[in-house]
């Protein structure tokens, strides 16, 4: 009856691709209700990790007030704009923590155990599935404080973005997700090549931190691989420049286009790698 209820409703015309956006938007809500209610479970997960967030940021705007101490500017940028370029850092890592890590850092495991059988089987894109498929709610936290810390360092900057710089930023900071998800998701397709990718985690984690400042910090030849080679400063110096007023909103569009290109090839290196999958029978 739903079922029909839903065709009724879309309309006799309307496109494969709408229908199957429904289904995937049905299967994220069965999926993150199920998780909820697993994360309730757990209340003091929230709490634990609302301390450890805060203690964090804590510790990452004292060590930024302590250079400050000893130079006036960091990369040309003051303290108040790392501060928020600090808050734009955490927002996105909690949603890596949140939603990417948790479900992108299990396809190794998928593969080498067999898993992945399972839900090759299954009627749904098993990049969908394996990409969303489990949330850690009380991982909210981390967006939620990176996000006031990014309000108040607005507040001591004095400053008010426009409709459109706040437009701006949403479009990037969605950009730099989906910039921070092609990437995991590349390291990990790796596996269908080399099994163990443990290392490549590592080293991403390790070079993930230097999204903590502005890239222009760096020198020339490692910010031409941070913006072009490896996205890095498209993750926090955009957003947080969009938003402070140091770039135009029509970088938010460039933003989008390499979020774009980036989700367009882990998609194709993605199906390349299924390919080559021979399931755990050999």
């Amino acid at each position: 009856m739903r079922a029909a209820r839903a065709a009724r409703h879309l309309g006799p015309a309307a496109p494969r691709g709408a229908r199957r956006l429904e289904r995937h938007l049905a299967l994220l809500r069965a999926f993150w209700s199920a998780n909820l209610a697993e994360e309730l479970q757990y209340r003091g997960n929230l709490i634990a990790n609302l301390l450890g967030v805060v203690f964090w940021m804590g510790t990452a705007v004292l060590t930024a007030a302590l250079f400050f101490r000893q130079a006036p500017a960091l990369g040309g940028w003051s303290f108040w704009e790392v501060v928020a370029l600090l808050g734009v850092f955490n927002t996105v890592g909690g949603v890596v923590e949140a939603v990417v890590r948790p479900n992108v850092g299990r396809i190794e495991q998928y593969v080498r155990r067999g898993t992945l059988d399972l839900i090759l089987a299954k009627p749904v894109d098993p990049q969908f599935h394996m990409s969303f498929r489990r949330v850690e709610a009380w991982r909210s936290a981390d967006v939620l404080l990176g996000l006031g810390l990014t309000s108040f360092a607005l507040v001591q900057l004095e400053r008010a973005p426009s409709a459109l710089e706040l437009a701006a930023f949403a479009l990037t900071l969605a950009s730099a997700v989906t910039i921070v998800y092609a990437i995991w998701l590349t390291l990990l397709t790796f596996t269908f090549w080399w099994v163990s990718v443990d290392n490549l985690e590592v080293l991403f984690d390790a070079v993930y931190e230097a999204a903590r400042f502005p890239v222009s910090v760096y020198p020339g030849p490692l910010r031409f691989v941070f913006v072009y080679l490896l996205p890095i400063a498209w993750i926090t110096t955009v957003p947080a420049a969009s938003l402070i007023g140091r770039t135009s909103p029509a970088t938010a569009l460039l933003a989008a286009g390499v979020a774009t290109a980036a989700l367009v090839l882990t998609r194709r290196l993605w199906w390349a790698g299924l390919r080559r999958y021979t399931s755990a029978g050999g």
